[in-house]
């Protein structure tokens, strides 16, 4: 765990170090280099999977995206209240601040 916590980056760090912990199994009976191909084929899969992710999380977001999102929270929670008021009553006000 201490090396894992020491990688840059955890995920990828954990998908090899999967590769390579199935590249040292031993061939068997039940363990044969087909398995052992599948097994890599899901490891190599997740790798790129985690390195989609990685990529889609570096992506800027627009300036005006962010703000036209902000502007339509504020709106939805300015809104919010005349929403739910005929249905919660007077317990409008503690979900609206849970919210």
């Amino acid at each position: 765990l201490l090396s894992t916590q020491h990688s840059h980056n955890r995920p990828l760090w954990i998908s090899d170090r999967l590769s390579l912990e199935f590249t040292e199994i031993t061939y068997t009976e039940n363990f044969t280099s087909r398995e052992r191909l599948e097994l890599l084929k899901h490891a190599n899969k997740l790798s790129e999977c985690i390195g989609n992710c990685e990529r889609i999380h570096q992506t800027a977001v627009p300036l005006n995206y962010a703000r036209h999102a902000l502007r339509s929270l504020t709106l939805w929670s300015f809104t919010l209240p005349f929403g739910i008021v005929d249905k919660l009553g007077l317990l409008t006000g503690p979900v609206v601040g849970v919210v």
